[in-house]
């Protein structure tokens, strides 16, 4: 059986774009492998910015003495320390958010001069030729999956936007990597393409013992296909206006068979459901 480990564990995190104006704060968080992680909230609650933090994209988090940001690529290798990435050369950075990560964002950042496959082949320029083969053909069997009887060699923009997304799909998942962040990856598609796209996504988390973490808006996806759910709920602070967006361990919901279990509750899905909605609603009134 394949161990799970804790890939991330940040504690005390707290992210700004301004200095002494604080945007998300992360008391504790662990991101596993082998589990699929949906991240939800309302806009502007710091969704986008958790997934930038985690992925090394923007230099927003903000250090203290008690802050700790640790990544673990296997079970095998040791845990290295984040805190000072950004003081790294930046060759190194770019080598190991190039070897770690894969990202799907929202636009599919496709290459308009090339084929849908040649696209799709992009991420692997750098990979070994063992990993390129293997690439090749990974993306052949998920396009059957996802575009079934689509030609892959015409010019990418003579496909829909829903199918642009979908190459995106694939693009991330066929290149080697250990944690894919996606920022509303689905929302060009409609639910019964989102599902498959979700579903592939979440067969290479478990088969290949990595970890995705998923912002959406859309919390029947989440529900249906998540082994974690991270509420970020926005609290109002002293004067009544909405302080930085929160992340807990009682709003870390993971599932274990019929339940959904945080540090202090154990919720059914319906009750999880109401528990979102909830603070979905307290953000929109606020």
């Amino acid at each position: 059986m394949t161990n799970l480990i804790d890939m991330i564990e940040v504690n005390n995190l707290t992210c700004e774009y301004a200095p002494g104006t604080p945007a998300l704060s992360v008391h504790e968080l662990n991101i596993r492998s082998g589990e699929l992680t949906f991240v939800v909230g309302a806009s502007g609650s710091g969704k986008s910015t958790l997934l930038e933090a985690l992925g090394l994209m923007t230099e927003t988090a903000r250090s203290t003495p008690d802050y700790s940001f640790k990544l673990k690529p296997t079970e095998d290798s040791s845990a290295v320390e984040l805190c000072d990435y950004w003081q790294w050369d930046a060759t190194k950075r770019s080598a190991m958010r190039s070897q770690f990560f894969s990202f799907i964002f929202q636009q599919e950042n496709m290459f308009k001069s090339v084929s849908a496959m040649e696209n799709m082949l992009l991420t692997t320029l750098q990979s070994s030729e063992r990993e390129e083969q293997e690439a090749n053909e990974r993306i052949a069997e998920m396009a059957q999956t996802l575009l079934p009887g689509v030609v892959l060699t015409k010019p990418i923009m003579a496909y829909s936007g829903g199918q642009r997304q979908r190459f995106a799909f694939i693009r991330a998942l066929a290149k080697p990597h250990r944690m894919l962040l996606a920022d509303e990856p689905t929302g060009n598609l409609d639910p019964l393409k989102a599902q498959e796209a979700m579903g592939m996504t979440k067969a290479v988390v478990k088969e290949k013992n990595t970890a995705a973490v998923i912002v959406s808006h859309d919390i029947q996806l989440a529900l249906k296909n998540a082994d974690c759910i991270i509420l970020i709920e926005k609290p109002l602070d002293a004067g009544g206006e909405p302080a930085a967006g929160q992340i807990e361990p009682s709003t870390v919901f993971r599932k274990k068979q019929d339940k959904w279990k945080s540090s202090n509750s154990e919720l059914t899905e319906k009750q999880l459901r109401a528990v979102i909605e909830q603070s979905l609603q307290s953000l929109h009134t606020q």
